[in-house]
């Protein structure tokens, strides 16, 4: 829509100024533009260049014609007629700029310009002329014989290219209520509403704020994927982005394609049916209750079971588990499963020993060094140790949960169950003495080498 809208800019700057210049003549005033060719010569130039039928021909005559007369009264209007004649080739663009230093406020080069900046991705200098014509659009003169309902909607469609300029520039800086906001102003324009390339980033501004709008965004999204069919690989890939939101909220991708249905006959996220959130899922309180029950044996639980439970804010889980563990030794690292150094001196390292925590650089373990380690051979922060290190179970502290997020993404304060710690849930620090790395050959201690007995 936008690309037809431009165009159509184009064509009334080549049509709407040759049906002025007929008023044009020498001595007389054109309307509505009210500006006189005094010189004859001029003004036989002027229209031989508009008349031209050739694209190209037009354009050299207008250049010319340029040039020869710099400071014509008509400047601004043979630049509009030039910009129309460089349709489709880069000087269009360079015609643009050259109207904006006679005019900067209008309105067709300011629309070119934002079209044009935005489908290269140049998105910020886009929303700078999008933002100017926004204001010039308001009082933007009536092209001469165009109707009040035309004027209305050759307004309303400049905007659609100005506000959907401006969404681009604020989902890419992540002004996530601006995108929207500008996005929304876009569709609201009737010709508008069902174009993909303000549709598509509409839902994106929903679905990635902070908190998100899911019922929104997945309406905007679904209607996206909609939007795209005849072009099977866009719709994959927006159906791709909308049904990965719609599982996070939902739960599960069923339903997925009856709500895209729904939505294809919904003329407003109002319309739609409501997608309902999937349960909360359990604390690790409630989970370490459950780890439990699998696990009746303590000796028998995983590793990685062990840490969860210590550090689930569960006491009488927790309790169970240290009893077991207190005092042991645990090997925290092996050749199958080595752990990630997080910090180390030669004395104590901290570790990160579980899958999730290696992934998320996060220590779970102290492990404090029987004797110190030589200076070579302590571990880089972010390697993997090599051999098995070992050490004996002193403490733990379960670490604090940050406020868990309800669906729509806000945080909610924690309010743990009966039997669970508050201030809890966010993982344990584990602290082991006597550390040692098992698989380090001990140092070879030779016998001191007898002396000579010294002659007389």
């Amino acid at each position: 829509m936008k690309k037809l809208l431009v165009m159509s800019l184009l064509a009334l700057a080549a049509y709407g100024f040759a049906q002025d210049s007929q008023s044009a003549q020498p001595g007389q005033t054109a309307q509505p533009q009210q500006k006189t060719i005094k010189d004859p010569a001029e003004y036989n130039a002027y229209m031989s260049a508009i008349s031209s039928t050739d694209p190209t021909a037009k354009a050299q005559a207008l250049e010319a014609f340029l040039q020869q007369y710099p400071n014509t009264v008509v400047k601004e209007e043979t630049l509009e007629q030039l910009m129309a004649a460089y349709q489709g080739t880069p000087k269009m663009t360079d015609a643009a700029n050259r109207l904006l230093q006679v005019d900067p406020n209008n309105i067709r080069a300011l629309a070119l310009l934002t079209y044009g900046d935005r489908a290269q991705g140049n998105f910020s200098q886009a929303a700078q002329f999008a933002q100017r014509g926004l204001q010039a659009a308001e009082t933007m003169p009536r092209p001469a014989g165009m109707s009040d309902a035309d004027y209305k909607k050759l307004q309303d469609g400049v905007k659609v290219i100005f506000n959907g300029a401006i969404g681009m520039n604020a989902l890419q800086t992540k002004d996530y209520p601006a995108a929207q906001k500008a996005f929304l102003a876009a569709i609201s324009v009737p010709d508008d509403a069902n174009n993909l390339q303000d549709v598509y980033p509409l839902a994106t501004a929903y679905l990635q704020a902070t908190p998100p709008d899911y019922q929104n965004g997945l309406y905007w999204g679904a209607k996206a994927v909609n939007l795209a069919q005849g072009n099977a690989a866009a719709q994959q890939q927006i159906d791709k982005f909308a049904q990965y939101y719609y599982k996070k909220y939902h739960g599960s991708p069923d339903g997925w394609d009856q709500y895209k249905a729904a939505v294809a006959n919904a003329k407003s996220p109002q319309e739609a049916p409501a997608i309902t959130p999937a349960p909360p899922p359990p604390t690790p309180c409630e989970f370490a209750d459950t780890i439990m029950k699998q696990n009746p044996q303590v000796s028998q639980m995983a590793y990685g079971d062990w840490l969860f439970v210590l550090g689930s804010g569960n006491q009488k889980d927790a309790d169970e588990v240290w009893t077991f563990l207190n005092g042991k030794g645990i090997p925290v690292s092996s050749n199958d499963h080595p752990a990630k150094v997080i910090s180390a001196t030669a004395d104590e390292l901290q570790l990160a020993t579980t899958d999730d925590d290696i992934q998320e650089n996060k220590a779970d373990v102290t492990l404090k060094m029987a004797t110190p380690l030589p200076a070579a051979k302590v571990p880089q922060p972010g390697t993997m140790l090599s051999g098995e290190w070992v050490g004996k179970a002193t403490s733990y502290t379960a670490l604090p949960a940050t406020a868990p997020a309800n669906q729509s993404g806000a945080a909610t304060p924690a309010q743990p169950p009966a039997g669970c710690l508050p201030n809890t849930g966010g993982g344990v620090m584990l602290t082991l003495t006597e550390g040692t790395n098992k698989t380090a050959k001990p140092p070879v201690h030779h016998a001191p080498a007898k002396r000579r007995p010294s002659g007389n």
